[in-house]
């Protein structure tokens, strides 16, 4: 069974003090409830069964009241008889609210008293009329109006209306009138009778302007030339060009050039009054500091690109050429990481001038094999390496060329002689390829020297190339045998030898022919083949000893 109205509210008067009380009641009742929405499908809305059932409610509450009231739901009379209706009504006496009060008109409120944050004050929602000529504020009278004459006074030491905005279509007067007076209106502002110059009426092509001093806050534009006959100032930035381009801007901290900068000849940039960028000449710049050194690039630079050569202070040499090639004419000296000189150039005059070596000169890498010397000579330094149980060990070996008096006994003897000295810590000096000398080849201190077609030992032993063999100068002796290159012995044999036998020491000689010229003694003689010719052989027991010579 669905609810229903109860009968008695469609019967109320709504001028009736019931209706009044039931009104208000369902009112607050269904504003405090949730309202229905797709967000809460279970709230209230009007008509249903929760609304019928706060306006049954309400209906109860409000007969009950209004009978309290009237003496009955609709009629007079009740025990609160001498109160004043909720309908209307005229108050005999003193209206006292002093825990609030609210009042409006048409259900509709009007004005209210408040308390907030330890401030009592009143609200008002609605248009204020008052009929009087003034309005008090804190006991002042802030504003008065004439009627009569249309004026309304503003009384106020200071009238300050903050950030407002004031708006007016008639006229401004600050003064007893216009004529002693600052006068403004829709389209004239006067001081004291006369106009004030403002963009609608001096900004104009055709007014011309004069004045002492002036102040611009915003903006100066002038169409054509500005002549400034003492001294122009702009502190805090500026803008110079040429057709609606800045050619040359100030910033905060940076003067930028958007253009070339043209110079007369002697005439450039200047540092503490030091000329440091000076055209000299027709084509000449010149590059200078401000009395302390001249930096090129910082650590924000890359590198520093030559488009040109840069030359000795007559321009008559080319020091360095923009490809990298370079030329000292007086003089060099080059060190490496701040120490000792390493290498240097030196001129006595034309026929003594070269370069110095002070230090090293290595080849290869900062390990390799390297060159230095002194005024007496030159070092050759290279490491020698040994493969020795799976680890290299490197020796260092020096060898020294120096020129000293010569110790040759071949040296001149009608004056001084010099020799070039190798002197060397290796055990062996060994050439890859041919040794050739123009002279002779010899032992230091000794006699023995190698020339051409000749072996030298001392000035009567000497070995001689001649046509066909060698010339043995001198006596020889063999230790061991002597033979020709191929030799077999026997009678069946070839070639000759003359053998030692090791074990016995006997010395045999073996020739295929043996002519003796002379006498020749033969202890013990075996003859295979004897033949005589014109004469005899004899043998005899007898001999006979020779001078015997030690060979040397």
């Amino acid at each position: 069974m669905s609810l229903q109205l109860l009968p008695g509210i469609g019967e109320l008067d709504r001028d009736s003090l019931c209706y009044s009380i039931y009104s208000q009641l369902y009112n607050n009742f269904f504003n405090a409830q949730d309202k229905k929405s797709p967000d809460n499908p279970y709230g209230i809305s009007e008509g249903d069964d929760t609304s019928i059932r706060l306006r049954n409610t309400a209906y109860g509450f409000a007969d009950a009241i209004a009978g309290a009231v009237e003496g009955g739901g609709s009629g007079g009379g009740g025990v609160l008889i001498d109160y004043l209706k909720k309908s209307g009504g005229d108050m005999s006496g003193m209206f006292r609210a002093n825990y609030g009060f609210e009042a409006g008109i048409g259900n509709t409120r009007l004005i209210e008293t408040y308390y907030e944050d330890e401030r009592y004050g009143t609200r008002l929602y609605g248009d204020v009329r008052i009929g009087g000529e003034s309005l008090y504020i804190g006991g002042r009278q802030l504003l008065r109006y004439n009627s009569v004459t249309g004026t309304a006074n503003v009384d106020a030491e200071i009238f300050d209306l903050a950030g407002a905005a004031i708006k007016s279509s008639g006229e401004i007067v600050f003064g007893p009138d216009k004529a002693n007076c600052v006068f403004i209106s829709t389209s004239t502002i006067q001081i004291n009778g006369h106009d004030v110059w403002h963009k609608g009426n001096a900004n104009l092509s055709t007014v011309d302007w004069s004045m002492q001093n002036a102040t611009v806050s915003d903006s100066l534009t002038v169409a054509k030339k500005a002549t400034v006959g003492g001294l122009f100032r702009a502190l805090n930035g500026f803008e110079l060009g040429f057709n609606g381009v800045p050619l040359l801007t100030a910033t905060k901290d940076t003067l930028s050039a958007n253009a070339f900068l043209s110079f007369g000849s002697g005439y450039g940039i200047k540092i503490d009054g030091v000329p440091v960028l000076i055209r000299v000449g027709d084509g000449d710049i010149q590059l200078s500091s401000a009395g302390a050194d001249l930096l090129l690039g910082s650590e924000s630079t890359n590198k520093i690109r030559l488009f040109a050569g840069i030359s000795d202070i007559d321009g008559d040499n080319i020091l360095l050429t923009n490809y990298g090639a370079a030329y000292f004419p007086d003089s060099l000296k080059v060190r490496h990481n701040y120490g000792d000189e390493l290498l240097s150039s030196y001129r006595v005059d034309s026929d003594d001038e070269g370069m110095i070596m002070h230090k090293r000169l290595r080849f290869g890498t900062d390990k390799g094999a390297m060159l230095y010397g002194d005024k007496d000579g030159i070092t050759f330094s290279s490491l020698s390496e040994y493969g020795k149980a799976n680890q290299n060990l490197y020796v260092v070996c020096k060898t020294r060329f120096s020129h000293r008096p010569s110790t040759s006994i071949y040296k001149p003897l009608n004056r001084d002689s010099d020799s070039l000295f190798i002197t060397t810590d290796a055990d062996f000096i060994t050439f890859g390829k041919p040794v050739e000398a123009a002279g002779h080849i010899g032992i230091d201190g000794s006699s023995t020297r190698l020339t051409a077609n000749a072996l030298y030992f001392g000035n009567e032993s000497y070995l001689l190339s001649i046509e066909g063999g060698i010339k043995h100068c001198g006596n020889a002796v063999f230790l061991d045998s002597l033979s020709s290159e191929y030799f077999a012995s026997g009678f069946a044999g070839a070639g000759w030898a003359i053998i030692r036998n090791r074990t016995t020491g006997n010395v045999s000689a073996t020739f295929d022919e043996l002519t003796i010229r002379k006498k020749m003694r033969i202890y013990e003689l075996e003859v295979q083949k004897n033949s005589a010719t014109n004469g005899s052989l004899w043998v005899s027991d007898s001999c006979s000893g020779d001078r015997v010579m030690k060979l040397q």
